[in-house]
């Protein structure tokens, strides 16, 4: 049952703490311009429910890895962040620089060297409508979370697949990360339901789209990258940097339009994304009955994943953490 007691500021507190457990505490760090500042004790991260992007999910997202302290890609991230403001037409409440100072320094008063960065930009408290202009004002917050990584075997021998039943979200939409994710967050479940580890979706048409929080390219028969044109799906940090790297050790790729056929015929297929690098795909079920299996990790794939590796580690995108 319930507890229906009156909370105090002492008792509220007290709750609060209580209930800083579990992957809450994989949150090292948080900023929140509602609060003005940042804080390290988990009981404190908490957003206000009349915050758009709580009932509505009006606002933006991203999500920075850092590694050996060294962000990657920042200023990418930061570009994908503005296109998406823009499409929403929410208006800045800090400039670029000095949301990367924010972001700088929440990741030092983390104190992890490797983590990632969880970024929203938000429409702000104030009231329960759908009315964008009833809040006080676009709110930033920022949280530093430990990374999880998926086990070694995952990238030696590949993921298994599905083609998902959800539906992929229309022009606009599919190209701005707003915190409006449902359909993402079906596409997980459906994955888990079924026992694989990702699903993909196809438009209308039947062309391959992307997964519920990753990109999704194949190798095709010439050995070259091909990934889903940035018109239905997320244009993808990992995605773009694939394809920059394929050209640079002489792979080549390009976006296109493509079906389930061009992928039973693709000498393999990647998952691609910020927490995931670059997966290989191993297996993609049709269902119970019907799987396509690539036979092993194209020499392609391996030659991807040295490369972004590199990158991540030595390549001209990082950011060092601390100066």
């Amino acid at each position: 049952m319930i507890a229906m007691k009156r909370l105090n500021d002492t008792l509220f507190l007290e709750v609060l703490r209580s209930r800083a457990q579990g992957t809450r505490l994989e949150t090292k760090a948080f900023f929140s311009s509602f609060l003005d500042g940042i804080t390290t004790e988990p009981h404190h991260m908490i957003v206000p429910i009349d915050d758009h992007m709580v009932h509505r999910g009006d606002a933006v997202f991203e999500a920075v890895k850092f590694q050996d302290g060294f962000v990657y890609a920042l200023d990418r991230h930061l570009e994908r962040l503005e296109v998406s403001m823009r499409n929403i037409a929410m208006p800045a409440m800090v400039s670029t620089d000095e949301l990367k100072k924010i972001i700088l320094e929440t990741v030092r008063a983390s104190g992890l060297t490797t983590g990632l960065i969880r970024l929203f930009i938000a429409r702000g408290p104030g009231g329960f409508t759908t009315n964008p202009y009833e809040t006080i004002g676009t709110q930033v917050y920022c949280a530093i979370t430990t990374l999880k990584s998926l086990a070694k075997e995952k990238y030696e021998n590949g993921v298994t697949v599905g083609w998902s039943s959800v539906a992929v979200k229309e022009g606009m939409f599919a190209r701005t990360k707003t915190c409006n994710y449902l359909p993402n967050v079906l596409m997980k479940k459906e994955a888990l339901d079924r026992g694989i580890d990702f699903v993909v979706s196809l438009d209308e048409k039947q062309f391959v789209a992307e997964g519920s929080t990753e990109n999704f390219a194949i190798i095709d028969g010439h050995g070259r990258l091909i990934v889903p044109k940035f018109d239905r799906i997320l244009r993808g940090i990992t995605a773009v940097r694939a394809l920059e790297l394929a050209e640079e050790i002489g792979i080549g790729g390009e976006t296109k339009l493509f079906t389930k056929a061009d992928v039973e015929n693709a000498r393999g297929a990647v998952m691609l994304g910020t927490t995931l690098d670059i997966l290989p795909i191993g297996k993609i079920e049709e269902n119970d009955s019907s799987a396509h299996d690539f036979g092993g990790i194209a020499k392609e794939v391996r030659a991807l994943q040295e490369a972004f590796q590199k990158d991540l580690t030595t390549g001209p995108l990082r950011t060092k953490v601390k100066d």
